[in-house]
């Protein structure tokens, strides 16, 4: 057993040199006698997730502090596509707009589905059933949506809502607002780089060790610590570990805080992490510079109603409701650089709006034309990192005619999309729209390996105790993919169970969830 501790230990001190942890914390550092500060709980990383920690943690009365590296909050969730997978909620949406009423249990499928069914049930479950709880939580609290709902690729209901600017920043800004209006002490600018333990691999977690702009300071955690960190998306020698054929070139829709130091410190100290090698590309970035602004959340949102996919020659190539990952490699094999979005103006006021779509033109992002032909020579008249197509118009034209039929008839021969009669719509007539759009390294699936409390669990499957953690930094959630839009219903109802648990040692309890 001691042998098998040195040859673990060994391990992770090389891990921990090979992705940039700092080199005073490479082993076991000793843990303080005294302290900087105190509290019950400390929550580490200030996006969707850590922002629902701290607030839950906060409302149980514990004494709890948010630690963020970054001079503001948000993380990566700041620039989130604004969309949010609950399969109900207190607007009532899907009766107001006709739809098929959803049901958790179609949201769980949909999920362990969508991740090739290597994500753990009990994970979904809670996510999945504290969705509608934490959205209704932050409509209570000001957040806006948009009158629709979407069905994002692979899921199978219609459940997605969209915030109102299309943004996650709609989101961290509700809660921002209910952290300030709480009084909860926030930390910018300060660098967790060294998680305490009583021992070497063993015992409990006591605190954390922080950079600040002063100097290290040492931060007691009575009750547990909440890590929050985020994924590694924004980290191509971290992802290429994992994942080689994704290279340092290959872009990124992430913040540059998204590097994944918060899983390598919690490695150190004997944390285990799971699908580590399953990284989703992002299909529908900006082919220019990898980006996700608002432009390339439409396609995600148009599958449902009947957008279609093409390649630089006009032709289709994928499943449009297909999941991120099907899409992904659909579009990296479809022999030509980038891929395009096209949707007709009726179809998409039912996914997006006029202001969004002004805003892309105004920076060449959408292309608007009467006809396809005139929409063809709009594409071949631009460039994309540089480079030209030359799309035919009449190709283009019989692809959309062809896929009109495909609508009427209500099956699809080619690629088998599902189509919603009534609701997957044709383009008979313009204006007509065109987005391009390319893969960028998006969402990391792997991470720590936690309980359904949210609970870490070290190499041999034993708890770390008073170690939690929530959001992105998690693996084991999603499987070999995630399903768009159901990254902030994760975050958000992890962060609430880490949260309660980490100050009270009590769970929340979602409506209608057997226990």
């Amino acid at each position: 057993m001691k042998r098998s501790i040195l040859f673990l230990m060994a391990t992770l001190l090389v891990l921990s040199c090979s992705f940039g942890v700092l080199a005073e914390d490479k082993g076991f550092v000793t843990p303080p006698t005294e302290w900087d500060e105190t509290y019950d709980v400390v929550v580490v990383g200030g996006g969707f997730a850590g922002l629902s920690a701290v607030y839950a943690s906060h409302q149980t009365g514990a004494k709890t502090v948010l630690i963020e590296k970054m001079p503001f909050v948000g993380g990566n969730s700041i620039i989130n596509g604004g969309i949010w997978a609950a399969w109900t909620s207190k607007l009532d949406m899907a009766e107001k707009l006709n739809l098929e009423l959803d049901t958790p249990a179609k949201h769980v499928a949909d999920t362990i589905a969508g991740g090739d069914s290597l994500s753990d049930p009990k994970l979904v479950e809670q996510f999945v059933y504290g969705s509608p709880v934490m959205l209704d939580l932050l409509l209570d609290n000001g957040l806006k949506v948009r009158e629709a709902l979407s069905r994002i690729g692979g899921h199978y209901s219609y459940r997605t809502y969209t915030t109102e600017n299309q943004c996650g920043s709609d989101i961290i800004e509700t809660q921002w607002n209910m952290v300030k209006k709480a009084n909860i002490p926030v930390q910018l600018n300060t660098k967790m780089v060294y998680i305490y333990r009583e021992k070497p691999l063993d015992g409990r977690v006591l605190g954390i060790k922080v950079q600040t702009k002063e100097g290290t300071k040492n931060i007691r955690a009575l009750n547990g610590i909440v890590l929050t960190t985020g994924g590694f998306a924004a980290n191509p020698e971290m992802r290429q570990n994992y994942v080689p054929w994704i290279t340092p070139e290959t872009p990124t829709t992430n913040q540059p805080c998204a590097t994944g130091e918060g899983i390598r410190l919690a490695q150190q100290i004997g944390a285990n992490t799971l699908h580590m090698s399953y990284i989703q590309l992002y299909p529908f970035a900006d082919p220019n510079n990898g980006r996700l602004d608002k432009i390339a959340v439409v396609p995600c949102s148009g599958p449902g109603f009947g957008i279609v996919y093409v390649d630089i020659n006009g032709k289709r190539y994928v499943n449009e409701g297909e999941r991120r990952d099907v899409n992904s490699m659909a579009a990296l094999k479809s022999g030509g650089f980038p891929t395009f979005s096209i949707f007709n103006e009726k179809m998409a006021g039912l996914f997006t709006t006029a202001a969004d779509l002004e805003w892309g033109m105004g920076r060449d992002r959408v292309f608007k034309a009467d006809t396809l032909e005139e929409l063809v020579e709009m594409i071949n008249a631009h460039t994309y990192k540089g480079n030209k197509v030359n799309m035919k118009a009449e190709t283009l034209i019989a692809t959309i005619n062809q896929h009109n039929q495909y609508v009427e008839n209500g099956k699809d021969p080619d690629f088998g999309k599902r189509i919603d009669k009534g609701v997957t719509l044709p383009m008979y007539e313009g204006p007509y729209y065109a987005i391009p759009q390319w893969p960028s390294a998006h969402h990391t699936m792997g991470g720590l390996k936690i309980t359904p409390r949210a609970e870490v669990q070290d190499v041999w499957d034993k708890v770390i105790p008073g170690l939690y953690a929530a959001g992105e930094v998690v693996g084991g959630v999603h499987g070999t993919n995630r399903l768009g839009s159901n990254a902030v219903a994760d975050a958000l109802s992890f962060g609430k169970i880490a949260g309660e648990i980490a100050a009270t040692g009590k769970a929340p309890v979602w409506p209608g969830m057997d226990k």
